[in-house]
């Protein structure tokens, strides 16, 4: 099977002859031009043969001209509506024209994108978001809102541009916010998102970052495929599958993964691949992995997802 066929195989609910693979970091490239951070990604998914690419999106959401902290309902005030490609996400278009055109008809690639919540907390106003969510909730609902028009803007243009699909991080966990504020924060927005681009990518992923997880109240959210740390929290593999139909991406411990040797990544993806079964699964780390981690760890977990243990 080609790649594509491959992502197409697992993503209908068949077996494919054997469980894709894909990992990612953060490259540290956020200060780079879009033909160098294209080419690094590129450079990654060659060396590691990935059967996807989940394409980083480290240029910075902008802040209000003449701004560069919000703290304040009236700060909040000043967010407003954009045109993304004039913006530094423009270079992260690029980013993904040059990709689309690099492995077009070879392998999917997902762009990501970081839910509004997400956004505004770790971009615009860092740690004065729990205030602002306790005093001034209809202001951050305002800004929500228009974020999330933007990002919309943003994640079809991606598609547009070629990507395959949105990877979609939502910090869908009480480390974030309580259960109250998830829903009022959290959810509406997702849903507005994922609805609007539902019809336009091919493999879109909610990634539920986060160890605590309010796992019941995503799994409804319209994508096709799930991505989690189900050894950093949990549920397991076994549990989620009892609760959902939709592709899961899982596997792969992402804290502990370049501090162990390839005998521990090796058997730890045998113990996954044993209890997932052979569809509609995709062994990936949990979240992000140090950027540090050395090739024979990552070459061991592709190799294992291939059946090439050693």
């Amino acid at each position: 099977m080609t790649k594509i066929e491959r992502m197409r195989t697992i993503l209908s609910g068949k077996a494919a002859d054997q469980t894709p693979f894909s990992l990612w970091y953060h490259f540290g490239n956020q200060h780079a031009s879009a033909e160098l951070t294209a080419k690094i990604h590129l450079d990654f998914f060659e060396a590691y043969d990935l059967d996807f690419l989940k394409v980083m999106n480290d240029y910075d959401y902008p802040m209000p001209d003449g701004m560069d902290y919000l703290s304040t309902p009236e700060h909040l005030s000043r967010i407003s509506l954009l045109d993304m490609r004039k913006t530094p996400m423009g270079a992260q278009l690029e980013v993904v024209e040059r990709i689309a055109g690099a492995l077009k008809g070879r392998a999917f690639f997902v762009d990501t994108v970081f839910n509004a919540w997400y956004t505004l907390r770790r971009n615009m106003v860092k740690e004065a978001m729990p205030r602002l969510m306790l005093e001034s909730p209809e202001a951050v609902e305002r800004a929500l809102g228009i974020i999330n028009q933007n990002l919309i803007q943003f994640a079809i243009a991606s598609i547009e541009k070629g990507s395959d699909g949105i990877f979609y991080a939502v910090p869908a966990t009480s480390e974030s916010v309580t259960p109250q504020q998830f829903e009022r924060f959290i959810r509406p927005f997702d849903l507005e998102f994922l609805n609007a681009i539902k019809d336009k990518g091919e493999f879109n992923i909610l990634h539920a970052h986060g160890e605590k997880l309010y796992f019941d109240r995503i799994l409804d959210y319209p994508v096709h495929a799930i991505s989690w740390a189900d050894l950093n929290g949990g549920p397991s593999i076994a549990e989620a599958r009892k609760m959902t139909a939709l592709t899961l991406i899982a596997g792969l411990d992402h804290v502990r993964f370049p501090f162990v040797s390839t005998k521990i990544i090796r058997e730890q993806a045998k113990k996954t691949l044993e209890q997932a079964g052979p569809s509609k699964f995709i062994l990936a780390p949990g979240c992000t992995v140090h950027s540090f981690a050395f090739p024979p760890l990552i070459k061991a977990a592709r190799d294992a997802a291939r059946g090439q243990c050693g």
